[in-house]
């Protein structure tokens, strides 16, 4: 699928319907999205997401968690029959007492975040914290999920698909090259020209705000059905 075609596809997915931070949500292809802000609170709808939903993306960028919640975040796995990856989102931010609990899923989930996250994972973004945190707090504050993960899309020099069969063949550790669409500022310019009087000095327009965390969950999902289909 064309980089213009699947990022069309992307929006008429997620555009008719808006989404609230906090509920289930359909990111299209059987593929639910659950953002979580206490894990203490949401126990039972989290184990049951967990249980029951072939494929999940679960965010935990940002929330709090005790102990004993975390505990029972590592419980609800056991009850997991054998499907596809939960693909949990993770940052700096989320709290180190759920380490134990992701290392120790039976495969069962896939950790994506930027550099510095807690626990390190295993898909690493090349993305700024500052930037995730921005992309992640955007959909609090109204952006459309369809807006934050619908930027543009190259192929990695070490794909989606290759990563996929990288974790179906046992290797845990597969990370993706650096982000080629994090280029640096002054990438795109060309040598300096004269310019007549008068002129006014030309305006970048502002960076297009991404959450890649997300938006390479959702890559990662469709490359695992496509190989499935193969």
């Amino acid at each position: 699928m064309g980089a213009s075609l699947l990022a069309t596809f992307l929006v008429l997915c997620f555009a008719a319907t808006p989404v609230h931070a906090s509920e289930l949500t359909d990111l299209g292809e059987g593929l639910s999205y659950l953002r979580v802000h206490t894990l203490d609170e949401s126990a039972k709808d989290l184990a049951a997401a967990i249980r029951e939903r072939s494929s999940l993306v679960l965010d935990l960028r940002h929330l709090t968690a005790t102990t004993e919640s975390a505990e029972q975040f590592g419980t609800a796995f056991v009850a997991r029959e054998a499907k596809p990856p939960v693909f949990v989102l993770v940052s700096p931010a989320t709290p180190p007492v759920l380490t134990d609990s992701l290392k120790s899923t039976g495969g069962k989930c896939v950790t994506l975040g930027v550099k510095e996250s807690v626990p390190m994972p295993q898909v690493v973004i090349d993305q700024s914290p500052d930037t995730d945190r921005r992309a992640y707090e955007a959909l609090e504050s109204g952006q459309s999920l369809a807006g934050l993960i619908s930027g543009k899309i190259s192929k990695e020099r070490y794909d989606e698909a290759a990563l996929m069969k990288e974790f179906i063949n046992g290797n845990t550790n597969a990370a993706t090259a650096p982000d080629p669409t994090t280029k640096p500022a002054d990438a795109d310019k060309g040598p300096p020209s004269a310019t007549n009087a008068g002129d006014k000095p030309a305006v970048n327009a502002p960076e297009k705000l991404i959450d890649r965390v997300l938006q390479r969950a959702v890559h990662l999902h469709r490359a695992l059905a496509a190989i499935k289909q193969r």
